[in-house]
């Protein structure tokens, strides 16, 4: 199994374009305040007014608000927004060493250029390296650092990035940020397992309810929303609980100049990371599905349909440590999923 990727590659060849003038409205930061993991003993400060979420031992990310972390899986279109993460992954046979994950953090481009700069740092009073790279989208510029340092055989990874070319409008609290964060160490006693149950996120329920939707409908967990997504399509709905990282992402697309499905696939497979499209079928259609690895400890599926002058793409990202969990259920949700066809002008 691959390693996960710190940046989804999914959609991102497209969306790099050149000559990008477009500047977002930056959310502003009115405060920082310190988290800290009792763990594994890391801390960090992140944001007061941002969309927080914290789980034990591994994981602190802070957004501009809760919808804007899809974002940053599928680089789809959207608005501006920004993140703070740190991230804990142990060194063992799937993620071998710091420098691997350094290599498989990498967004893949359309033409096989590599834009990152790689460069000696310092993270938490140790010696990191920061992989950074920037590129034009068509709502401004992207801009991203990656802080990668090692101790007890843990790589702790703290990314900050930005959409909409408002990277710099964060400078200084970003640097604030760098300078709070004390990396991860082995814990002496290790928690049990029930307890960081108890304390971790909601897990998706077993009870589904109907979504319904202009182009389709689904079940989805009853502790699930729906929000809009962030696409270039005709629509799109994000469905999700109290992980930004399992979501269930319905997007539609026009396919009134394009409806081969199989053209369709060959087209997208460079965007899955090289994975192999599988067969299978959605709401009785012919579909296809790519399994990918968008972050770290983030899987993914993203299937693909056509119906008459729609494609549909539906989009599952979970958390690879509780895909017992997630998985089974998203893939029920998939069986629900009916497909609808409206007038050709149709607007959402």
């Amino acid at each position: 199994m691959n390693v996960s990727r710190m940046i989804a590659t999914a959609l991102v060849c497209l969306l790099v374009v050149t000559g990008c003038s477009h500047k977002a409205s930056p959310v502003p930061i009115e405060g920082l305040k310190l988290v800290k993991d009792d763990l594994r003993q890391f801390e960090i400060k992140v944001p007061t007014n941002w969309y927080t979420q914290q789980r034990k031992g591994d994981l602190v990310v802070a957004t501009t608000g809760r919808a804007i972390g899809s974002r940053f899986m599928s680089f789809g279109k959207g608005e501006g927004g920004a993140k703070v993460e740190l991230r804990v992954i142990p060194i063992d046979s799937t993620n071998p060493s710091l420098d691997t994950m350094i290599k498989r953090s990498k967004v893949e481009f359309e033409d096989g250029l590599d834009r990152y700069q790689l460069s000696q740092a310092t993270l938490g009073g140790k010696p990191a390296k920061k992989l950074a790279v920037k590129f034009d989208q068509a709502d401004g510029e992207f801009q991203l650092e990656t802080y990668f340092a090692e101790n007890d055989s843990l790589v702790t990874i703290v990314t900050i990035a930005a959409f909409g070319k408002t990277y710099e409008d964060y400078q200084k609290e970003f640097s604030e940020i760098l300078a709070s964060v004390k990396i991860a160490q082995r814990p002496v006693v290790v928690a049990k397992s029930d307890t960081a149950t108890q304390t971790g996120p909601e897990p998706p329920s077993e009870t589904m309810r109907s979504y319904n939707a202009p182009n389709f409908s689904i079940e989805i967990p009853e502790n699930f929303e729906g929000k809009k997504g962030q696409s270039s399509g005709l629509s799109s709905m994000s469905f999700l609980g109290s992980r930004f990282d399992c979501t269930i992402q319905v997007d539609v697309f026009d396919a009134s100049k394009q409806n081969d499905l199989n053209k369709i696939v060959e087209q997208n497979k460079g965007r899955y990371q090289g994975a192999s499209p599988s067969g299978t079928n959605v709401d009785g259609q012919k579909a296809y599905y790519f399994n990918y690895n968008p972050a770290a400890n983030v899987a993914a599926r993203a299937y693909f349909t056509v119906k008459g002058n729609k494609m549909f793409r539906i989009t599952l990202n979970w958390f690879k440590p509780e895909q017992s969990v997630y998985l089974p259920i998203f893939e029920r949700s998939i069986g629900t999923v009916k497909l609808k066809q409206l007038r050709q002008n149709y607007t959402p």
